[in-house]
């Protein structure tokens, strides 16, 4: 009887141990499948990216001659610079990873919200929260074509 009562416990003890082992593995690989990425899309974001296209129902449309060389740069502080048909703005801006979304906020204090729809290191496609071109997809690159 004792026997027994020795081997149960001993399974028990490999049972509890095989299992803590599977939970910890499996935080490790979720605590490292998420931050990387997370990290990467920051550092990729903070570039400069020049307007290439509009799509509007995956139709694409070129940009107008009054948008040529038009661009935006997220830089590491935080801070934003862009130019729009000419006009060169400033300000700050926030990055929501968890909702895939910009803040920016410009001098005025005007503040524009941008999903990120997909980002890379050659292009950055974003959706701008302002009601007349809510569902148009900006696309932009990192070199003017």
């Amino acid at each position: 009887m004792k026997r027994d009562s020795k081997k149960l416990k001993v399974e028990i003890r490999a049972i509890v141990i095989i299992s803590l082992l599977n939970v910890t593995s499996l935080l490790l690989i979720s605590m490292g499948s998420n931050t990387p990425l997370q990290q990467d899309e920051k550092n990729v974001l903070f570039n400069k990216w020049y307007l290439d296209t509009y799509k509007i129902e995956s139709i694409a449309y070129p940009t107008s001659k009054k948008e040529k060389n038009d661009y935006i740069i997220f830089k590491e502080d935080m801070t934003f610079t862009s130019k729009s048909e000419g006009k060169e703005e400033q300000g700050t801006f926030i990055l929501n990873t968890n909702g895939n979304y910009v803040l920016m906020i410009d001098d005025n204090g005007e503040k524009i919200k941008v999903y990120i729809i997909s980002i890379s290191n050659k292009s950055l496609i974003l959706k701008y929260d302002i009601g007349e071109i809510r569902d148009v997809e900006v696309h932009y690159n990192k070199s003017i074509e």
